[in-house]
C-alpha cells in the first residue's frame, strides 16, 4: 500500500465512526508490503488493457494517416501538374498586372513631372515677375534719379530754373541785380561737362552730390527721404537743398575828386564806401580857394566786372582808366573844352609875360596884369628886377609851348605846367634857346583870371 493510499484510509477512518477491522492489521508493516505488491500487480493489470487500446489507437490514426499521405501524396502529384499550369497562367496574369502597373506608373510620373513643370514654371514666372518689378521699382528709389532729372537743367543749361531752385540765393549787393549773378553762373558753367559725384558726407539716408563743370566743383545738392514709401518698402527721395558756390570775384577802387559823383552799373555811390582821401598838397590856392580832394571808394562782392563813370564838376561824364601798377580806376580831373581852352590861353599868355619880364623885353609892372592884387611874388620880383639882365641886345625870333600837366580843379581854379621855349637871336654871340620851367597856379579873381602862386 503506498503513501497515499495510506494517508487517505487514515483521513477516512478518522472522519467515521464506525473502526474498520482491518485498519490494525493494514498497519503492520509487512503486510503494508505485500499489499503494496498486490497493488501494483493489480494496477499493472488494469493498465494494460488500456496500453493495448492505446495501441490499436495508435495504428489506427498511422495507418489512416498513412492513408491520409498516400492521398494527398496522388493529390499532390495531381496538383503538381495542375499547379504548374496554374503557375503560368498565373506568372502571366502577374506579368500583365505589372506591365499595367508599370504603364500606370509611367503615366502617373508624365503626369506629375508634367504637372511640377508647370508649377515651377508657374513659380518661376511669378519670381521673375517679382524680380523685374522689384529691379524696376529699386532703380526708381535710387537717389541718382533724383539727381539725373535735376541734370536735365543743365542739358540745355536753364540758368533761370536752376537759380529758381535755389535753397539760398546769393548776397547781392545793391550795385547789381540777379541777372549779373545768373550771367556769372552761365560763365562758370556754359559750355562745360558738367556732371554729379557723391560727397564724402554721402549716406543712403542723406544722399550728398557736388556738382562739377570740367571737373571743378561749382555746387552741391543735399537729399533726404520722404515719409512715405515705394512698393517693397523702399525709399522716395528727395531734393532738401541746392546750393552753387558763387564767389564774387570783383572787388573794384575808384579814385575821383570830392566834386564828382561816382556811379557803379548807374547806381551812384554814397559817402559810405569812401575808403580813403588825400589831402591836396597845393598850398597856393588856401587864400584864395578850397580845391577838391581826392576819394577813393572801394566796392567790394561783385559777380561781373562792372561798369565805372563818374560825372565831374562840369556835370561831364567821365571813363577811368584802370592803373595798371595800382589796378586803381583813376577819375582825371577835367572840364568842358570851351572852359579849358580858355584856361590854357590865359596859361600860355602868363608864362609868355612872365618870360619876356625876364629877359627885359617889356617891364616888370606887365605882371600886375596877370597875378592877383597885392601878390607878395609881384613884389618880389619887381625887387629883384635890378638883377633880371638876361640878353638885354637880343630877339625873339621864335616861341614854343608844350603844356606838361593840366589840371582844371573847379570852374575858379586850375594849374598848368607850361614848357615855355624862346629862340632867341644875341649879338654876337650864336642863336640860342631858353626855357621858362616855372610852374603857375590859377585863380579866377572878380571873374578874371589871374596866377595867384608858382614855383620854381
Amino acid at each position: 500500500m503506498n503513501r497515499d493510499l495510506f494517508n487517505k484510509k487514515k483521513r477516512m477512518s478518522e472522519m467515521n465512526d464506525n473502526t474498520d477491522p482491518n485498519w490494525a492489521e493494514d498497519v503492520s508493516f509487512s503486510s503494508l508490503e505485500k499489499k503494496i505488491k498486490d497493488s501494483k500487480k493489480a494496477t499493472m493489470f488494469a493498465l494494460r488493457p488500456l496500453d493495448e487500446k492505446e495501441t490499436k489507437r495508435k495504428k489506427s490514426r498511422s495507418f489512416k494517416e498513412s492513408e491520409i499521405n498516400s492521398v494527398k501524396q496522388s493529390n499532390k502529384s495531381d496538383s503538381n501538374t495542375s499547379g504548374k499550369k496554374e503557375t503560368a497562367n498565373a506568372d502571366k496574369r502577374n506579368e500583365i498586372k505589372l506591365k499595367k502597373s508599370r504603364k500606370r506608373f509611367l503615366i502617373f510620373m508624365i503626369s506629375w513631372s508634367a504637372s511640377l513643370i508647370i508649377i515651377i514654371s508657374i513659380l518661376l514666372f511669378g519670381f521673375y515677375r517679382f524680380l523685374k518689378d522689384y529691379e524696376k521699382v529699386y532703380n526708381e528709389s535710387l537717389p541718382c534719379h533724383v539727381m539725373d532729372d535735376f541734370m536735365k537743367d543743365f542739358t540745355p543749361l536753364d540758368v533761370e530754373s536752376l537759380y529758381g531752385e535755389l535753397s539760398e540765393k546769393p548776397v547781392i549787393s545793391e550795385f547789381e541785380t540777379e541777372e549779373n549773378v545768373k550771367n556769372y553762373y552761365t560763365k562758370l558753367i556754359d559750355e562745360k561737362n558738367i556732371s554729379y559725384t557723391e560727397d564724402r558726407d554721402f549716406t543712403d539716408k542723406n544722399p550728398v552730390y557736388l556738382l562739377t563743370a570740367d571737373n571743378y566743383v561749382f555746387g552741391k545738392v543735399s537729399m533726404s527721404q520722404k515719409d512715405e514709401k515705394r512698393a517693397y518698402d523702399l525709399p522716395i527721395y528727395q531734393i532738401d537743398d541746392f546750393e552753387m558756390y558763387s564767389e564774387p570775384e570783383w572787388n573794384v577802387t575808384v579814385q575821383a575828386y570830392d566834386n564828382c559823383k561816382v556811379y557803379v552799373n548807374d547806381v551812384k555811390v554814397s559817402p559810405e564806401y569812401v575808403s580813403r582821401i588825400d589831402l591836396n598838397p597845393e598850398k597856393h590856392f588856401e587864400e584864395f580857394t578850397t580845391l577838391p580832394l581826392k576819394k577813393y571808394y572801394k566796392i567790394t562782392g561783385l559777380y561781373e566786372q562792372p561798369e565805372i563813370k563818374v560825372i565831374n564838376a562840369f556835370g561831364e561824364k567821365i571813363s577811368p582808366k584802370v592803373n595798371n601798377t595800382t589796378g586803381v580806376y583813376e577819375t582825371p580831373i577835367t572840364a568842358p573844352k570851351e572852359i579849358e581852352d580858355e584856361m590854357i590861353e590865359f596859361a600860355k599868355e602868363a608864362v609868355s609875360v612872365y618870360a619876356q619880364v625876364v629877359c627885359r623885353e617889356v617891364n616888370d609892372s606887365a605882371l600886375d596884369k596877370i597875378f592877383t592884387k597885392n601878390n607878395m611874388i609881384v613884389k618880389e620880383i619887381k625887387s629883384n628886377s635890378g638883377n633880371l639882365k638876361y640878353f638885354p641886345n637880343h630877339v625873339t625870333q621864335e616861341v614854343e609851348d608844350e603844356i606838361i600837366e593840366f589840371i582844371p580843379y573847379s570852374e575858379e581854379a586850375f594849374y598848368c605846367e607850361i614848357k615855355h621855349t624862346q629862340h632867341m637871336l644875341i649879338y654876337g654871340v650864336r642863336p640860342r634857346d631858353v626855357e621858362t620851367d616855372a610852374r603857375f597856379y590859377y585863380y579866377k579873381e572878380d571873374g578874371s583870371w589871374k596866377v595867384c602862386g608858382m614855383t620854381f
